[in-house]
């Protein structure tokens, strides 16, 4: 009972339900024609037979019992004879004249009890099917014969009838099944391949139009209404993302201008930390408008050669650009094993997951150390702060990938980290190490150069 709910739940098309129908309904009527076939053949060896012989019989042996010489029928469906070898030769059947009293049949398979049957030596002359009655009726014999033969004739003409509606509907169905295939299974899966086959952002992208059923059009041309408005958005998004681009780099310009003049003119020892705050700010903002107008755009817009970026080069570079955010914190930066790699990627991709690694390391870490190192293109920052929760982390970092935009309360760190795994097919992973870090592994495998 289980399997079959469970087949019955199964998501299944329209098509197959439709062919299962016919199936089962053709099954059904080749059931009932097999039935109706079988209870014709019953018509033949019915016991309604043997209760028409006798009743005949008896009413004829009536009739020559009040008149002897009473001429009995012996043409036709129902015929008998009287049987009196003292009155010599009789025009009763040769093959009945020599039988004892009793029911006979040349049915084997008589329903009715008490039938006799013939053998195989018996000879009926031109008479194929019938039943006989046999009585004694001093001083002879009284033989009553019912013809089947037009009877058994009729029921295998409907036995003929009936495999050639059984044939009919084989193929009916069958050909049912396959219109359907033709009309309905292959055009919608022609028109999904074509819907998959639309290059995303490409302009122009359009299903046809042209199939011959009218609700296959219907839905092409849904679809195409719908791709027309995904075209405009996106040309929309992509002019405001042009725009932005402009009107961003120029006050970021502007303002890391105004930095370097100001480090140039003699000012208070007590400016300086305030001057290299603003120079990481406007360098955190730049990088960060750099990798959302990137990972707005499709990959296929990205065509050409790709950048290739040497990690064991950038990765120092990363981390004393970050020595800032120690503060006056009793920890320090610090080196690993750096293997030499390359890989095709931005640099700015790479400097952006790297940094928000670094800059989580070290808000989690009040007295330590957070140590970067490469190995086997795995790009691992490690600290020995308490204060960072990888569970929740990864947490963060799982709904990060299934947001198109970043999660609110949580900033941009971890949905960039993410969009830029997604991208590249990196993979981050980030787990406790003793006596109470956390460490942060970056693999980026997939963009991988061998040399």
């Amino acid at each position: 009972m289980s399997r079959l709910t469970a087949l019955i739940s199964t998501p299944r098309s329209v098509h197959w339900w439709i062919s299962v129908a016919l199936i089962f309904f053709g099954l059904a009527m080749m059931a009932a024609l097999t039935i109706q076939s079988f209870n014709s053949q019953s018509l033949i060896e019915h016991k309604f037979w043997a209760s028409l012989l006798r009743d005949t019989s008896a009413e004829h042996a009536k009739q020559l019992r009040e008149h002897p010489n009473v001429a009995l029928p012996d043409s036709g469906i129902v015929r008998s004879w009287y049987v009196d070898k003292s009155r010599g030769a009789s025009q009763a059947p040769s093959y009945l004249v020599d039988h004892p009293p009793g029911l006979y049949s040349t049915e084997a398979g008589s329903f009715f009890t008490g039938v006799s049957t013939f053998t195989e030596d018996d000879s009926f002359d031109d008479q194929s099917s019938f039943h006989a009655l046999i009585v004694d009726l001093p001083p002879g014999r009284l033989i009553t014969v019912i013809d089947i033969a037009q009877l058994e004739d009729q029921q295998n003409q409907d036995a003929v009838v009936t495999v050639v509606w059984a044939a009919f509907l084989v193929l009916f169905i069958g050909g049912l099944i396959f219109w359907l295939h033709l009309n309905l299974v292959r055009p919608v899966r022609d028109l999904a391949r074509r819907m998959q086959a639309i290059v995303p952002g490409a302009p122009g992208g359009r299903l046809p139009t042209s199939y011959q059923r009218e609700e296959i059009q219907v839905i092409a041309q849904a679809s195409n209404a719908h791709l027309e408005r995904v075209e405009q958005f996106i040309e929309r998004e992509r002019s405001l993302l042009d725009q932005a681009s402009h009107e961003f780099r120029t006050p970021i310009a502007v303002i890391a201008g105004a930095v370097d003049v100001l480090k140039q003119l003699s000012l208070p020892d007590a400016s300086a930390p305030v001057l290299a705050r603003i120079e990481h700010a406007v360098e955190d903002l730049s990088e960060t408008m750099v990798a959302l107008l990137y990972l707005a755009r499709e990959p296929s817009n990205q065509a050409g050669t790709p950048e290739i970026t040497a990690l064991h080069d950038l990765l120092p570079r990363i981390l004393a650009d970050h020595e800032h955010l120690l503060g006056d914190k009793p920890a320090r930066l610090r080196i690993g094993v750096i293997e030499s790699a390359f890989i095709a990627a931005p640099e700015a991709m790479v400097r952006i997951a790297v940094s928000n690694l670094i800059r989580n390391a070290v808000e989690s870490t009040e007295d330590g150390e957070v140590e970067l190192s490469l190995e086997g293109f795995v790009i691992s920052v490690t600290d020995s702060g308490s204060g960072f929760n990888p569970v929740e982390a990864a947490r963060r970092y799982r709904d990060s990938l299934r947001q198109s935009v970043p999660i609110r309360g949580q900033g941009l760190g971890l949905f960039l980290i993410g969009r830029i795994c997604d991208r590249f097919n990196w993979k981050l992973t980030i787990e406790q190490v003793a006596p109470g870090g956390t460490r942060a592994a970056l693999d980026v495998r997939a963009s991988a150069i061998e040399f």
